[in-house]
């Protein structure tokens, strides 16, 4: 994979200042503060490994990384989309609206072609909030993205204009696509992208290469659709992976990892939740104050996994100190509620 630079704008270096500004709150380095007072505590986070610190930008503060023969990946400020060349025009895999100027100017710094089809990886705002900027294209979409979007009636996500259940076959001049569903995962609708030619595969939201999962996998619609995904990701033969988020591509080796941390927190909190009984905390908190119960119970849950998953992951993956706990007690309610059997 090669990386391609482009020349500064304003905007570019702004945006690398803003970033430069956020760093040095997460290493913690002190910011400067009038005399006389104090500065204020600053949060410690674990260092991020190697492999998952920000790689170098381009002076427009994107960077631009060659995929396969014909397929670029553009990152910025931890958001990712991808595009594909074809002899008939450009295939675009989502459109986020943190990249709505690096897109557009990374496309032309490859072809001089226009944007024709435009595939939505879900209907989540910060994927696809950009896609109107491209105008009267092919859209294309699985049904439930379709239906979410009709219900926000959102003019920056402008309906598919094609839509698949199950499989999808998209064939444009010289390149061919592989859409298909795994089943509500991360939300219901979002696909899988599969470009065999490439050998590359993008999924959004599901694998973030060198990271723990953000926060209940962004408000996830089933954390065990979530395993199943990785457990179809894990099949793909290729050797790139879009995961949609944070600061490089991944590989299949990221998707292997990504699958055996999450499958590992779900096994661990299974454990804890079968040996950590409610009903002793309902006992501990005003008659008939459930949320105040559960919420001691969730504790004590979290409280016997959360060392056990530090212990095994805290310096292998980036994050696992930020959302763990938050996550510990989103897989504890998805085994209550969603309570799948094969797993």
């Amino acid at each position: 994979m090669s990386e391609v630079t482009s020349a500064p704008s304003r905007r570019g270096l702004l945006k690398l200042g803003a970033a430069a500004g956020a760093a040095s709150v997460v290493l913690g380095s002190e910011p400067a503060t009038a005399v006389g007072t104090a500065a204020p505590a600053q949060p410690k986070f674990v260092p991020l490994p190697a492999d998952a610190k920000p790689l170098p930008m381009g002076p427009d503060g994107y960077r631009l990384d060659r995929i396969g023969p014909e397929m670029y990946a553009v990152t910025a400020g931890g958001t990712q989309a991808a595009f594909v060349v074809s002899n008939r025009g450009v295939i675009l895999l989502d459109a986020p609206p943190a990249l709505a100027e690096a897109l557009p100017a990374a496309i032309s710094k490859v072809t001089s072609k226009r944007v024709t089809h435009l595939v939505y990886s879900h209907h989540h705002a910060d994927h696809i909030a950009g896609a109107a900027a491209f105008g009267d294209v092919i859209r294309i979409a699985h049904a439930d993205t379709a239906r979410l979007i009709r219900a926000e009636r959102d003019k920056t996500r402008p309906m598919p204009t094609r839509t698949f259940t199950d499989r999808y076959s998209l064939t444009v001049g010289n390149q061919h696509l592989e859409l298909s569903y795994p089943g509500v995962n991360h939300e219901s609708g979002n696909i899988i992208v599969h470009a065999p030619r490439q050998r590359a595969a993008l999924m959004i939201d599901v694998v973030l290469p060198g990271w723990s999962p953000f926060s209940a996998w962004g408000t996830a619609d089933s954390v065990p659709g979530v395993l199943r995904a990785h457990d179809v990701l894990a099949k793909l033969d290729i050797d790139t992976f879009v995961g949609g988020h944070v600061h490089r591509l991944g590989t299949p080796e990221d998707i292997k990892v990504s699958r055996e941390f999450t499958y590992d927190l779900w096994n661990e909190t299974r454990k804890a939740v079968a040996g950590t009984p409610s009903a002793p905390f309902f006992g501990q908190v005003e008659a008939g104050h459930n949320w105040a119960a559960f919420k001691l119970w969730y504790n004590a849950v979290a409280d016997k996994v959360e060392p056990v998953i530090y212990r095994k992951w805290l310096h292998r993956l980036a994050g696992v100190d930020v959302f763990t706990r938050e996550n510990i007690v989103t897989v504890a309610t998805s085994q209550m509620l969603d309570a799948p059997k094969d797993l």
